[in-house]
């Protein structure tokens, strides 16, 4: 394993990343801030933001970085380099998770500590199994992109990912605990919750090794 020539691709796609990469990381601070509000309307808009640019970050980034070089035939000018196809897989899976971990981190953090300090700790139980699916259903057009190399089947995934997150969103909320859990400002974590957590993680981890897997095996990068 090189790792220079990981560094050098790391540092590559994320400097061809930079604008849209702020622009992102602006518009979620933005996004969470605003659904932070005490206007229960204005606060229902900002969260749709938030989902909103979280699930668009990640169909970019992954489009741009990943998807794009199958379908401009780019690989061959990375071929020309001395780096093997480890190196090449190291490099560009982690570029495209950090590149959408930026943008997810500052909207969960945001909203976490906007959360804590308006007193409204009931509604942190939510968070996290929120932004732990937004970040499972990235890992699987990840995946998704990798096995397939198909802007396609991606998008497929991404429209499938979102209907399933109008059903997850519906399902939590509906659930007696977490909804008692919301309305009181004492924060504690139902098992229910604490279930999906542990899910969500389990999928981001399978997804993440069955990428890597998938990458490495491929016989050649064209």
């Amino acid at each position: 394993m090189n790792l220079q020539a990981i560094r050098i691709l790391f540092l590559k796609d994320l400097f061809l990343s930079r604008r849209h990469l702020f622009a992102y990381f602006v518009a979620g601070l933005a996004a969470s801030a605003l659904a932070c509000t005490s206007n229960t309307t204005l606060a229902y808009v900002g969260f749709v933001l938030v989902l909103t640019v979280a699930i668009a970050a990640g169909i970019h980034m992954i489009g741009t970085l990943m998807l794009a070089e199958t379908t401009e035939q780019t690989k061959l000018f990375v071929m020309s380099f001395p780096i093997s196809l480890l190196d090449y897989s190291i490099g560009k899976i982690s570029v495209v998770l950090t590149t959408y971990l930026i943008p997810w981190t500052a909207m969960f953090g945001c909203l976490v500590v906007a959360t804590f300090v308006m007193g409204k700790q009931g509604n942190v139980v939510v968070l996290p199994p929120i932004f732990f699916f937004l970040l499972c259903g990235f890992m699987l057009q990840l995946l998704t992109a990798v096995v397939s190399e198909s802007v396609g089947w991606t998008i497929c995934i991404m429209v499938s990912c979102n209907v399933c997150l109008n059903i997850f969103l519906m399902k939590l909320f509906a659930d007696p605990e977490v909804a008692e859990v919301v309305k009181s400002d004492v924060l504690t974590w139902p098992a229910f919750v604490v279930q999906i957590i542990a899910v969500e993680l389990l999928l981001i981890a399978a997804s993440l090794v069955i990428a890597f897997l998938f990458q490495t095996r491929k016989r050649d990068l064209v």
